[in-house]
């Protein structure tokens, strides 16, 4: 199958991006606060349970919470319960902690789609690059993953992974809360469901969905990991450039492209058929 991913290049900063990430065979995997939609692998919580959970919710997090917080103590995480501010900071302070933890690659089935080319590529300033995950469980199988600790400039090296593309589903139930004082499988499989579900205004964009865990790449969990995943000469498969694409920067990719992979890769343009109505993709 092939997914693809679009890409504005239409400016500097992003055209640089775009041809480092083609030349050195990665791809890079987003934090849910870069994406551009605010509900996008958000959860609602639930901040029910008993003393017992709670105290075990403190102890796991007191490491994270300023001293004298309000909830560092049973009775001080009841009473803000009660008075009705727990859940607005257990929102925001489960955000960090659970939501920020995972890292997200957004790939679509759709390389003709017309809203896409206009919001992600530039309005056809940008190029839609098609891989090939031919495995029949859509398992994409690194090279090699490295982590990026941003706040220390550290890298870390993953162990390889076997990470697999699941499909997005779309509705607007938002029903899947996460108890976040639990740790049962029950609030696993919400947290997940979560991550794999968008609103039903997004469903055009046919989405397929790859997530790498703070866990899976060192062993203490935190949310300033910026992550990239290397790959060999078979996932890349073809770029389509749209319509509006300069000359000079057609050349330049196909340069950097046709030097750094052992094989051929296919390349289109991307235009407006007006007669049928339709874009058309042409081999060039």
């Amino acid at each position: 199958m092939l997914l693809y991913k679009y890409r504005d290049i239409s400016n500097t900063k992003s055209f640089e991006y775009t041809l480092d990430s083609l030349k050195n065979k990665y791809l890079y995997f987003s934090r849910p606060s870069e994406l551009n939609d605010p509900f996008d692998c958000q959860m609602q919580i639930d901040i029910s349970g008993s003393d017992e959970e709670i105290k075990s919710w403190i102890d796991i997090n007191k490491s994270n919470m300023m001293p004298g917080n309000k909830f560092s103590t049973v009775d001080s995480f009841k009473r803000e319960q009660e008075n009705g501010n727990a859940q607005a900071f257990l929102q925001v302070f489960s955000s960090r902690r659970i939501i920020e933890t995972n890292h997200v690659l957004s790939l679509t089935t759709e390389c003709l789609n017309e809203s896409m080319w206009a919001s992600y590529a530039g309005k056809y300033n940008g190029i839609c690059i098609g891989y090939n995950i031919n495995s029949p469980d859509l398992i994409f199988e690194p090279i090699k993953i490295l982590a990026t600790d941003i706040s220390t400039n550290q890298t870390f090296i993953a162990s390889k992974k076997r990470i697999k593309f699941e499909k997005i589903y779309y509705d607007n139930d938002g029903k899947h809360r996460v108890h976040i004082l639990k740790s049962s499988d029950t609030e696993i499989t919400n947290v997940i469901y979560n991550l794999a579900h968008k609103k039903k205004c997004w469903e055009t964009e046919s989405e397929y969905r790859a997530i790498i865990f703070d866990t899976d790449l060192i062993d203490t969990p935190r949310s300033t990991l910026s992550t990239k995943t290397y790959y060999d000469d078979s996932l890349l498969e073809e770029i389509l450039f749209g319509y509006q694409v300069p000359d000079s920067f057609i050349y330049s990719v196909r340069k950097v492209v046709d030097a750094s992979y052992k094989k051929p890769i296919k390349y289109y343009k991307v235009s407006p058929d007006l007669y049928n109505y339709i874009l058309k993709k042409e081999q060039i």
